[in-house]
């Protein structure tokens, strides 16, 4: 996932070069996710826009649910 370095500091241990180990930078990924999907009251489509930062523009989240739905079985 593309997290910002400053995250780092905010919710883990301030060590930017751990975005470089796949599943702490997983983790994080998720964890902003998740705070984004709660501050937008369960709405994934503004929650997404907030985590890329393109927030009420669609072009973002569209995309992701389109890629969703290609892996939905």
């Amino acid at each position: 996932m593309q997290v910002m370095p400053f995250w780092t500091r905010v919710i883990g241990d301030g060590q930017p070069s751990r975005l470089f180990h796949m599943q702490s930078n997983l983790r994080y990924g998720c964890a902003i996710l998740r705070m984004y999907i709660d501050m937008e009251s369960g709405n994934l489509y503004l929650a997404l826009g907030r985590h890329n930062g393109s927030r009420g523009k669609p072009d973002y989240p569209n995309a992701v649910r389109a890629a969703w739905k290609h892996w939905e079985h």
